[in-house]
């Protein structure tokens, strides 16, 4: 009696161990255990296979509007509330869409004037990034030191690494008069205009009290810097030239006297050199009302000539934004 009591109780064991181990067969996760989704798509959870008269209890949610990687868990239990399965699914939210923009409006472009990317594009956005949160290179805007074709190009990215690439070629343009309107907008007192004695039409700017910057409409730049002199009452110095041939560029020192008297004496050179002195042994020709020393001339003038020239160079190229060419 004892042994058939034993025998019904190992095969019951068996039986329920042999139902408990097709269960754990049946029950298996629908579709695919990970999953990638588009930020702002809606997933769609195909949930798991279980037998009947079983339970499933699921933890975990996927925040679709938010990157990241989310981890649903299945839970399955027997009416008894043992728990016969755990299934796990994974559900990674990703942005691979790149940022969109809208092109500005077409403008002509001036070499020397700062630009920035709204000069380019009217406006930017992306599908997850705040505005704030883009990167756009340049970051710095743009400034263009010569005329000519020129190629634009502008990288807006978002914090998944996705790019937009803005890419323009434009024609640069170079006109002394509007490049100093603009850069002196805000000091319009600096700048002078009108017509020459000879017809010619000039822009001046007074840098300051010592130092100016002059275009003629002839296409030539002049830098004129005033000193004291011990030969006369005024001294300056002006180099000029036709942008673009620099490297043919006038120096002169003009002393000033009583009244209208001077002299003055002229030097040919090439401006583009990049000097670490810079003397000069004799005049090309001289205007000498004064009846001075050449030589006497020359002396004052040589200390300060490659001074001039380095201002003129730096106010080119920082305050103009041009080659100085």
């Amino acid at each position: 009696m004892k042994r058939k009591i034993w025998t019904i109780a190992l095969t019951l064991f068996l039986g329920f161990g042999l139902l408990s181990s097709c269960a754990k067969n049946i029950i298996k996760i629908n579709g695919e255990v990970h999953n990638t989704i588009e930020v702002g798509e809606t997933f769609v959870d195909e949930g798991v296979t279980y037998p009947e008269k079983y339970s499933m209890v699921k933890s975990g949610a996927v925040n679709s509007f938010k990157l990241g990687t989310y981890e649903l868990k299945y839970s399955i239990f027997t009416n008894e509330g043992e728990l016969v399965k755990e299934l796990y699914r994974f559900v990674n939210v990703v942005d691979t869409q790149k940022p969109v923009y809208t092109e500005a409006e077409p403008q002509t472009f001036y070499a020397g004037v700062p630009y920035t990317i709204y000069d380019f594009l009217d406006d930017y956005s992306d599908n997850y990034d705040k505005k704030s949160n883009l990167i756009v290179e340049p970051s710095e805007g743009f400034r263009f030191n010569e005329a000519g074709s020129k190629e634009v190009e502008i990288t807006i990215s978002d914090t998944s690494g996705n790019e937009a690439v803005f890419n323009k070629k434009i024609d640069v343009v170079l006109d002394f008069e509007i490049l100093i309107d603009e850069l002196y907008k805000e000091q319009t007192y600096k700048v002078s205009k009108g017509e020459t004695g000879i017809g010619s039409y000039r822009v001046n700017v007074r840098i300051d009290s010592n130092t100016s910057f002059s275009y003629y409409d002839s296409g030539t730049v002049h830098f004129l810097k005033s000193f004291s002199s011990n030969l006369g009452t005024r001294a300056s110095i002006q180099i000029s030239g036709y942008y673009g041939n620099l490297d043919e560029a006038t120096i002169n020192y003009h002393i000033s006297g009583t009244g209208n008297t001077y002299s003055v004496g002229f030097i040919t050179f090439n401006a583009t050199n990049d000097y670490e002195t810079l003397t000069f042994s004799s005049f090309r020709s001289t205007i000498n009302d004064l009846n001075l020393n050449e030589q006497d001339m020359l002396d004052e003038m040589n200390p300060r000539a490659l001074g001039v020239l380095n201002e003129f160079k730096f106010y080119m190229g920082d305050t103009l934004g041009l080659l100085f060419k």
